[in-house]
């Protein structure tokens, strides 16, 4: 057996982030930089400043190393230090990062008055998704009223399994594709599974008879939702529209037979 045939070592392995453990002894699979790109998402809009330490805890790297990466960002602009925190937060650069990517879904643009329109006639936060790994991201979002009590914006992230736009994301994709997200949680996701795999599996078995999925305060519990999936949009990306409501008293039926309705029909005027 040749040496280039022998598999990876345990310390070889230890060097690929946890969540790309696949590409573990892929000699193309650029290590250094899927450990960079891994600090950067460790920063969330609730927890906005993160220090050394707790990076590297996270990481599962020495600090050593979280410094130097740590470092390197800051000098491209990726990372700003927080005066005074002994800590790290996001900085300017990962929002120019952003914007050509947004720019790419002309679709967004050009539905944003409908979106508005119906978020006013329901009184409630009308959204537009997409799939980052294992969770879903608005790439527009409308709010009825100005101030929300939770998370709505461009940019921020759900979980998949268990939301609405998630499960309308998955009505989104083919049989095959549906699958094997669903495989790839369970395996990589096992917690998310295990807390909404039955949600899930019963918004799929419904969907045929409904035309939309519904989350009844499952991941916040003043939350309820209800999506329906938008196909294919810019660059044939599977999407889903989600309408939400905050503080309203929980009501599946309403959902499902009032404002469900009307956001399929929304979903086939964005079509």
């Amino acid at each position: 057996m040749s040496k280039s045939s022998h598999p990876p070592s345990i310390g070889s392995r230890r060097k690929v982030p946890a969540a790309w453990s696949e590409f573990a002894g892929d000699r193309h699979f650029a290590t250094t930089l899927a450990r960079g790109l891994e600090l950067l998402r460790c920063f969330t809009p609730a927890e906005p400043l993160l220090g050394v330490t707790e990076l590297a805890r996270r990481l599962g790297l020495p600090v050593s190393t979280v410094s130097r990466l740590a470092y390197t960002l800051v000098q491209m602009g990726y990372l700003t230090q927080a005066q005074g925190w002994g800590k790290y937060r996001l900085g300017v650069a990962m929002l120019s990062l952003g914007y050509p990517l947004l720019d790419q879904f002309p679709f967004r643009q050009r539905v944003r008055p409908l979106l508005m329109a119906f978020a006013q006639e329901v009184d409630g936060n009308v959204s537009i998704g997409i799939r980052d790994r294992l969770n879903i991201v608005y790439i527009e979002s409308i709010r009825a009223r100005e101030r929300g009590a939770y998370a709505l914006d461009v940019g921020v992230t759900q979980s998949l399994a268990g939301t609405a736009v998630g499960r309308a994301y998955l009505m989104s994709c083919s049989t095959e594709e549906r699958m094997t997200l669903i495989n790839e949680i369970k395996v990589k996701a096992p917690l998310e599974w295990e807390r909404h795999a039955q949600r899930v599996m019963d918004n799929v078995a419904q969907y045929p008879q409904r035309g939309c999925c519904i989350s009844m305060g499952e991941v916040y519990p003043e939350v309820q939702a209800v999506a329906v999936p938008l196909g294919r949009i810019d660059g044939g990306m599977p999407a889903a529209i989600n309408c939400s409501f905050f503080g309203r008293e929980m009501n599946e039926r309403w959902l499902l037979e009032d404002v469900g309705p009307r956001l399929i029909r929304l979903a086939r005027q964005l079509a």
